[in-house]
């Protein structure tokens, strides 16, 4: 009689762990499909204390994170708008910053924020000639 129990309760402990898989597999096969399929800076030569736009292209509704040398950015998580998703970026240093935006999968990209060539805000991504653009 003791057997029969032990064969039932290891049945029922079974089929139970095999329920709750499968609940995990549907619950997250959604984000298998979410990618981020581009991120992009708006500037070519970013600088520490200014502020940049960063843009992901996506193709899901899911909510965008995004990352700067792998800490969340203020403001995230972001909800795209037909396929984009934005967010403002203020590098705090110079060097290098791996940028990342996370919808489902990650996607990185490598940035270089070199030193602020004047003080104030007009020279944020601005050349030599801030007033005429860069």
């Amino acid at each position: 009689m003791s057997r029969t129990r032990d064969r039932f309760g290891r049945l029922t402990a079974g089929l139970g762990a095999a329920a709750v898989v499968s609940c995990a597999v549907v619950a997250g096969a959604p984000h298998a499909a979410a990618t981020v399929d581009e991120l992009t800076v708006n500037s070519r030569n970013p600088q520490a204390g200014c502020v940049y736009q960063l843009t992901a292209k996506v193709n899901h509704w899911f909510e965008v994170w995004f990352y700067d040398n792998a800490l969340v950015i203020a403001g995230s998580p972001v909800k795209p708008v037909n396929g984009v998703a934005t967010i403002q970026w203020k590098p705090g240093r110079s060097g290098t910053h791996t940028l990342a935006a996370l919808q489902g999968l990650a996607y990185e990209i490598k940035v270089d924020v070199g030193e602020p060539t004047l003080t104030g805000s007009a020279t944020c991504g601005a050349g030599p000639l801030g007033w005429m653009g860069s």
